[in-house]
């Protein structure tokens, strides 16, 4: 494991200084701070091997789970069509690539037919701008708009869920891993800003609970994209990641039941395991730490 270094903060000096203070020992009060400020806590992050096969859920797949929890949909926090306008460079290009298909994956599982259509429509005009518009043929828009004028809702998820992975095929196949890396990155952050945005904190919720099950994806995203930091634009997205990790990382974990496999309509579930809490201090530093990054991405600023 790698070791991610903490210094005590000022409250513990003062606690520690107290203490020894009350005791009427002759100290140096310059020297115990001195030695208290050696002092280190660690935090257990994950050694990365760039070896390793790394594996990230899609938007799709996170908002099926977020939908069951209960919340309603809201276009408003979704990034503005109209924004695209301004991305200019590749790295932008796309990261907003993944934002605004996380956008539509959440669309599509609200069913929401008008923003649908919005948000294919400027996938297939990035698409075209990254050069990657032979994995996203004419046909997939084609059924978009047959299945809309149908009103087939399963259909329109599918094929979101299609063009995800013929966009993600296509960029490994063709060895653009660095572009398809920061494209899954801002399919991930867009995510977490919605998921984030979709409700207060309340303790023990569902909503709560599937924001701290990305302590896990945070892990396989960094591992997956550290295969790529050789590219700069990667290397500096994983920077801008950082403390969003550390803080995934200070996420306490509460040990359950053993790990157990069901089978419900062909869907294989997954239950018990280990819970990771979330205070509400996380939960609102999260979502600041998340929403800067997602509006840098946005503004076309990172």
């Amino acid at each position: 494991m790698k070791k991610n270094i903490l210094k005590w903060n000022l409250i513990a000096l003062i606690g520690v200084l107290i203490g020894f203070s009350s005791c009427g020992e002759e100290i140096s009060v310059e020297k115990e701070i001195e030695k208290e400020i050696e002092k280190e806590i660690v935090l257990d992050m994950p050694e990365l091997d760039p070896d390793m096969a790394y594996s990230v859920p899609t938007p799709n797949e996170l908002f099926a789970v977020i939908k069951e929890t209960g919340v309603s949909y809201d276009g408003t926090i979704l990034n503005l069509p109209v924004n695209s306008e301004k991305y200019s460079t590749k790295k932008i290009q796309a990261l907003n690539f993944g934002v605004y298909f996380a956008d539509l994956a959440f669309a599509s599982s609200f069913e929401e037919n008008a923003s649908i259509l919005s948000y294919f429509a400027i996938i297939k005009v990035l698409s075209d701008e990254l050069g990657i518009s032979n994995a996203l043929d004419a046909a997939i828009y084609e059924k978009v708009e047959i299945n809309l004028e149908n009103d087939d809702s399963d259909s329109l998820l599918f094929l979101s869920n299609d063009t995800y992975f013929q966009a993600y095929s296509y960029l490994e196949d063709n060895e653009r891993g660095s572009t398809l890396a920061l494209i899954v990155l801002g399919g991930w952050i867009e995510s977490l800003y919605i998921m984030t945005n979709l409700g207060e904190y309340e303790e023990g919720s569902n909503l709560v609970a599937r924001i701290g099950e990305q302590k896990l994806t945070i892990g396989n995203l960094m591992g997956f994209m550290m295969k790529y930091q050789d590219d700069s634009n990667v290397a500096e997205v994983m920077e801008e990641l950082a403390d969003i990790e550390e803080l995934f990382w200070s996420f306490e974990e509460e040990e359950g039941d053993d790990v157990s496999t069901s089978q419900e309509d062909d869907v294989y579930v997954l239950s018990g395991g280990a819970t990771i809490m979330v205070s509400a201090e996380q939960y609102e530093k999260l979502k600041e730490l998340v929403s800067k990054l997602r509006n840098e991405i946005i503004e076309g600023e990172l």
